[in-house]
């Protein structure tokens, strides 16, 4: 028997909330670090919007994306009794997996589960917080969404973005403070980006917007 929405989050006080929304990652760092941040900032709709992010134990190292669905559903749809309003979301990246368009299907076959696909990576969802897409040139384009890797640790999106700031841009410290005051910004540019008809970008873009949109407060009260 499925356990009641309660027990998973009952320090949320999730009575008062009209929805959960649970979200699993790719990876161990960026994006965790991320929406931990958000959810703790004043664009947090933390009076509507109970957010439970999935954690992933260091030494699980299988992080394609079907592993990250079969974790997410079987940690969270299959465990508690969802609403019809909850939603499961994936933040995945294009960069290292080809079965996207897989995943999309088993999440659409599920109902309340959702993939949000940034390509190349999510650092591209940070890009747009902060530089202006008309303003990166086509060969940079091309550039970021080959993000071929460019020292031993960094891909080009990486060096890219560290450019933009006095220090370099670090993906186990990805200092969300330099990026979540503009996430207007990111979400304006992200949805300039989509093509009718794509399940996920495929070109330069992020779905990742899909997610903030539902857990960020209207601009007015913040």
């Amino acid at each position: 028997m499925p356990r009641e929405r309660e027990e998973l989050f009952r320090q949320s006080n999730t009575d008062e909330k009209e929805r959960i929304i649970v979200l699993a990652f790719e990876g161990n760092d960026t994006e965790r670090i991320y929406f931990e941040n958000f959810q703790s900032s004043a664009k947090f709709n933390d009076e509507l919007v109970c957010l439970h992010l999935l954690s992933r134990p260091r030494d699980d190292t299988n992080s394609a994306p079907n592993h990250v669905f079969r974790k997410l559903k079987s940690e969270a749809k299959d465990e508690y009794n969802f609403g019809k309003a909850d939603e499961l979301w994936m933040i995945i990246d294009t960069d290292r997996w080809r079965n996207i368009p897989k995943i999309i299907e088993l999440c659409k076959n599920e109902g309340n589960m959702f993939a949000a696909v940034s390509n190349p990576c999510f650092e591209f969802w940070l890009l747009l917080h902060v530089k202006d897409y008309d303003d990166i040139t086509e060969e940079e384009k091309i550039l970021l969404l080959k993000n071929d890797r460019v020292t031993s640790n960094k891909n080009y999106i990486d060096e890219y973005l560290g450019n933009l700031f006095e220090d370099s841009y670090s993906k186990t410290n990805p200092r969300p403070e330099r990026f979540i005051p503009f996430v207007e910004n990111a979400i304006s540019q992200a949805k300039k980006l989509v093509i009718d008809g794509e399940d996920f970008p495929m070109g330069l873009g992020s779905h990742v917007y899909k997610v903030l949109l539902k857990i960020k407060k209207p601009f007015e009260l913040y």
